[in-house]
């Protein structure tokens, strides 16, 4: 620490402008990759091809320019739907993908935006690829001519292997290579309608020599280091596609809860096939147990019904597959209804007429339903005043009717409905239906106080219609307004109460809702409604609910807070506040806004500023930060190295930065600089003094002396205005070996064979060539095998950039004025006075924009 105190009393400051002229610049952006490339393409119209091996990392850089520093974003196109970045990944500069797979292949952008211009786009093509294993099918043939005279009997192996590359496929037949032509008996080919190269052996007419082993050989050729894959298949005079055979009844019926086992056996096929099993609807159950063609489902659910399948695969011929269907027994929603005499167009039971019974329950299997009737707890028969009927299953499935024909007084009583399944194993349904002289058709009322409902949005509320008669349906709730869906995301929500109950009660619920009868446990009559309004209120919703403000003293703002929607919208007021200190109220009239102006800001009228709009429901708030606080000042990265230093234990760094909208606020009067090494809790801090007003976009600078090599520091920057500190910048800096200033430029060496560590310079340029291509020529005299290195060392500032093209040996002499006014011959030329002359001329082109 002693050491530190000591180098921060020895910090320089050098502030000053930028001769008027802003550094501001705008994004610029290449891509670079990591090296673990396969191959690196650049094709035609400048697009890049990144060649990567399934499993590998993907790493790519982008590499920005500009000032202040761009912000960065990947974004993908020509993928997979589905395929998301991590969200670390995104932002960064460095795009990291570990193990890719080959639905992450396709066209990557790194897009830079700083805000000035437009932003900065670069993309690159990444190919991902991969060889799966092959795998051969078989097909055979059979053909018979007339009368059998001739028999044919043809065999086809089909090789197929993902991949990308496009795979090249090569057959064996034990070490023989097969090619087309080679062997009559066989013909190599690729069908028409497929893409890729041959990939099909036919076996013509087959022969004792052509039952051997066979190889299929898939291959990209090494690319990517991929290696070739094989499979082999055995092919013999047994070979032959697989049969298979289930040892379970079609359809299975079952009780929950009883364990279900399904047997698959294969009865043919060679080599033998493997087995597996399917479920049409979705994945097996997760608690099946498998074993070989065994499948068991211990305690079987109704969720679990469905048609299983055993699938058999030797790859020869067709798949074989058998199926049954699993039926799991149930009962339930049992329900009932009355019809009164239709012949009538009174709905009420009258002695006398004729009344209808119905009573449904949904059932499976439906076929094994039956239906049992009961009068006051006696089993009641089919007789000529009491039909007993069940109807149609394919018209109203699970339904029986009980008419009762002239009704007398001694039929009143209550009739009870029993359904059941034939199998056993299902607790029956029982349905109570009570006729007397007070069944009654139901009616509909909504209580007066109850319509319109009006409440406030999260409360909960219940909506209420009243159902009289004997017996009460159910009551069917729905939107009348609107065709949406009810709060529980149904279309029809029942109650057999009468009561809708809304738990959280939001704005979009307010509307119209119907509530009706249904014919369920109730009267088949026409259904009675009534609606139910319900108004939801709301505090209003307002903006800005929050914005920053930042103005000099003595300057103006004005606030503005709009209302964006309200229920009730009527007898709006607002008010407006510094703190708890009240400002001004009013009520709104016509205008949907309210202002409150500043006229000349002062220490005491900074703060937070809230303007609360009212109704009934409450308060909507915008909310106003007024500051003089100054912007952040951005750092300038463009510094690589640190300035040039002979002693050999320090180093120094030249710290550079623009001030973001330094017109904004008052001016700033100081910068508050903070340093600390990395890795250190306490920082070290003072002021840096500013004279006069600071230009948007002019570079300061400010040499840190005395840093200890090799050390990086923390460095924080903080403005200083009247109002007081405003908001701070943190960078790194990092010590790297300092280039010597005299050598910014384009550099010419010659190295020799056997002097790897000697490089004798031979030509340099500086400063700014302007924006055309300069043509330089220099003499060299090599007595040996040589290297030329062109070595590039940009300066400070972003438009130190520098190209050279058309390099170019030739044997001869440049003439005298042809000699570039910098270069270093003379240097070159003591280094080389023992060279026997060889004269060799090196010619190139060099744009440069080096300031």
């Amino acid at each position: 620490m002693d050491v530190a105190i000591g180098l921060l009393g020895l910090l320089t400051v050098l502030l000053e402008g930028s001769s008027g002229q802003g550094v501001y610049a705008p994004p610029t952006v290449r891509i670079v990759h990591s090296g673990l490339a396969c191959n690196i393409e650049e094709e035609r119209y400048s697009e890049r091809v990144y060649t990567i091996r399934e499993g590998e990392t993907l790493e790519l850089t982008c590499l920005v320019t500009g000032h202040p520093r761009p912000q960065i974003r990947w974004t993908k196109t020509a993928g997979s739907a589905s395929d998301r970045f991590q969200d670390s990944s995104v932002f960064n500069e460095t795009l990291r993908i570990s193990n890719i797979q080959r639905h992450q292949g396709g066209r990557y952008y790194c897009k830079a935006e700083n805000g000035l211009g437009s932003p900065a786009i670069k993309s690159i093509r990444v190919d991902v690829y991969y060889l799966d294993d092959p795998i051969v099918t078989v097909h055979q043939s059979i053909g018979e001519a007339k009368e059998q005279f001739y028999y044919e009997r043809t065999v086809f192996l089909r090789c197929v292997a993902n991949s990308n590359p496009p795979v090249r496929y090569s057959w064996r037949r034990g070490q023989e290579v097969l090619l087309q032509g080679s062997d009559k008996g066989v013909e190599i080919y690729e069908p028409f309608f497929t893409q890729g190269e041959t990939k099909i052996l036919k076996l013509k007419n087959l022969r004792p020599q052509d039952y051997a082993n066979y190889s299929c050989i898939a291959s990209v050729r090494n690319v990517c280091s991929i290696p070739d894959k094989m499979v082999s298949f055995r092919l013999s005079n047994k070979t032959a596609s697989p049969s298979i055979k289930l040892l379970v009844d079609d359809p299975i019926v079952v009780n929950p809860g009883e364990a279900i086992t399904l047997v698959c056996v294969t009865t043919g096929g060679e080599p033998a096939p493997s087995l597996t099993w399917v479920r049409s609807a979705g994945i097996l159950p997760e608690k099946t147990v498998l074993n070989g063609g065994t499948l068991t489902i211990p305690a079987i659910t109704s969720e679990d019904a469905g048609t299983y399948s055993c699938i058999a695969n030797n790859n020869v011929g067709n798949p074989a597959k058998k199926s049954t269907n699993i039926i799991v027994r149930a009962l339930k929603k049992g329900r009932f209804w009355i019809t009164p005499d239709p012949y009538h167009k009174d709905d009420n039971i009258q002695i006398g007429r004729e009344v209808k019974i119905s009573c449904q329950v949904e059932a499976i299997p439906s076929e094994e339903l039956t239906f049992s009737w009961f009068k006051n707890g006696r089993p009641l028969r089919s007789s000529e005043r009491m039909v007993i009927t069940q109807t149609d299953p394919d018209v109203s499935p699970g339904t029986t009717n009980l008419d009762i024909i002239d009704l007398k007084f001694t039929d009143f009583g209550t009739y009870t409905c029993v359904a059941s399944l034939k199998g056993g194993g299902i607790s029956d349904i029982s349905i109570d239906v009570n006729i007397s002289s007070s069944t009654v058709p139901p009616n509909l009322t909504v209580p007066q106080e109850k319509s319109p409902l009006v409440t406030r949005e999260g409360d909960t509320i219940e909506l209420q219609c009243q159902v009289t008669g004997k017996p009460k349906p159910i009551i069917l709730w729905s939107r009348a307004d609107k065709e949406v869906v009810m709060p529980d995301g149904a279309m029809q929500t029942e109650s057999y109460d009468g009561i809708l109950r809304i738990v959280n009660v939001s704005r979009e619920m307010t509307g119209t809702y119907r509530c009706q009868t249904s014919q369920y446990n109730g009267f088949n009559v026409k259904p009675r409604e009534a609606l139910v309004q319900l108004i939801v209120q709301y505090p209003p919703a307002v903006e800005p609910t929050f914005l920053e403000i930042r103005q000099g003293q003595g300057r103006s703002i004005t606030m503005s807070c709009r209302v964006l929607r309200a229920y009730p919208t009527r007898v709006l007021t607002y008010e407006w506040r510094l703190g708890s200190k009240l400002l001004r109220t009013g009520q709104f009239d016509m205008q949907d806004s309210t202002e409150y102006t500043v006229s000349s800001l002062s220490r005491d009228s900074y703060g937070i500023y809230n303007c609360n709009i009212i109704n009934e429901a409450g308060a909507g708030r915008c909310s106003f930060l007024v500051t003089g606080k100054a912007y952040a000042p951005e750092f300038y990265y463009d510094t690589y190295n640190p300035l040039w230093q002979n002693r050999p234990r320090v180093y120094s760094y030249s710290l550079q930065w623009t001030q973001m909208n330094p017109n904004a606020v008052d001016r700033i009067l100081a910068y508050r600089l903070g340093i600390r090494q990395a890795g250190q809790q306490r920082w070290w801090e003072q002021e840096i003094t500013v004279n006069g007003n600071i230009q948007k976009g002019e570079l300061i600078t400010y040499n840190l002396t005395e840093l200890i090599k090799p050390e990086a520091y923390e460095v924080r920057l903080t403005p200083i205005t009247r109002f007081g500190e405003g908001d701070s910048t943190i960078r790194v800096i990092k010590y790297s070996a300092p280039v010597n200033p005299h050598l910014r430029s384009l550099n010419v060496y010659l190295r020799l064979k056997g002097q790897t560590a000697i490089e004798n310079p031979l030509w340099s340029s500086s400063g700014n060539k302007g924006q055309h291509w300069n043509q330089a020529r220099v003499n060299i005299n090599p007595p040996t095998s040589f290297q030329l290195i062109f070595e590039g060392i940009r300066g400070p500032g972003i438009e130190g950039d520098i190209a050279i093209d058309d390099v170019s040996i030739v044997e001869g002499e440049c003439m005298k004025s042809d000699q570039p006014a910098n270069n270093l011959r003379s240097g070159a030329v003591g280094t080389l006075a023992h060279i026997r002359l060889i004269p060799v001329i090196i010619l190139m082109s060099f744009l440069s924009h080096q300031r």
